[in-house]
């Protein structure tokens, strides 16, 4: 008996694998085809994620007068944005008006010692002058104790001067910082970085190259600080720092204009001579 050639009811099954597509306007089956447009990766987290900015990126110092060390250590040696973004929440009027006392018993003494290093180096030219002459000198270069103290007064009234022409400009370019952070943040690197110019102005020479150096450096922690207060791009804050500094080299060769115009009109074009003895 032969084999049967013919298939069975309803035709042979299909082989393992083998199909149809599925007829049309079915759903394709799960994890088909590519992600839609548009799809990526999740944002990182944790400490891979980063930071927004202008968001400190770590718990500030406490305030205090036990912490203020802490944090000008903080902005002075690790100069950037962040730094000042860090240490602002805890803006309090306290810390600031604690370094400029500082810094005024500081410059007090020292202003003190550098006018007896001064009359004392000048004793050695008025001590070859006539008499008269050797008092006049004496009297200009002689110490002055109230000076020194002076400085307790002056150091304030010269920081809320400068940082307050700075807020101005700084608002002028859109900066959205109150006057109490502006100041803190100022305070926090240019108080404790003055006291070290004063300090080491005592040294013939080499003070005036520390100092130099000092305010150099303070310039670009200037900029750190108003982009960190008032959130502005490096460029808006260079100008804010850079701007005043230049309207009063401006103004200051101006003046020096204007007063040679004046002896030159006073004294007819002539330039007058030197007595001789």
């Amino acid at each position: 008996m032969g084999m049967n050639s013919e298939p069975p009811p309803g035709g042979y099954p299909p082989p393992p694998g083998a199909g149809y597509p599925p007829p049309s306007g079915y759903p394709p089956p799960p994890g088909a085809g590519y992600p839609p447009p548009g799809a990526g990766f999740a944002a990182p987290m944790g400490a891979y994620a980063m930071p927004q900015p202008f968001t400190p990126t770590a718990p500030p110092v406490p305030a205090g007068v036990g912490n203020l060390f802490q944090k000008w250590v903080n902005v002075t040696t690790k100069p950037g944005v962040q730094s000042f973004v860090n240490e602002i929440p805890t803006a309090n009027w306290g810390d600031v008006w604690l370094a400029l006392l500082g810094l005024g018993i500081i410059t007090a003494i020292t202003t003190v010692i550098r006018s007896l290093e001064f009359g004392a180096a000048a004793s050695a030219l008025y001590s070859a002058l006539p008499a008269a002459q050797g008092q006049l000198v004496n009297n200009f270069t002689a110490p002055s104790v109230g000076s020194g103290i002076a400085s307790i007064i002056t150091v304030p009234i010269g920081f809320f001067i400068g940082v307050g022409i700075l807020w101005l400009f700084a608002k002028m370019f859109g900066g959205t910082g109150g006057f109490l952070s502006h100041s803190y943040a100022f305070s926090l690197f240019y108080l404790p970085l003055a006291a070290v110019a004063a300090v080491i102005g005592i040294i013939p020479f080499l003070g005036g190259l520390v100092g130099l150096a000092i305010s150099i450096y303070s310039i670009f922690l200037a900029v750190f600080a108003v982009s960190a207060v008032h959130r502005l791009t490096t460029g808006k804050s260079v100008a804010v720092v850079l701007l005043p500094a230049a309207i009063l080299a401006v103004l200051a060769c101006a003046g020096i204009f204007l007063l040679a115009a004046v002896i030159i009109g006073l004294t007819g074009g002539a330039i007058p001579a030197i007595p001789t003895p």
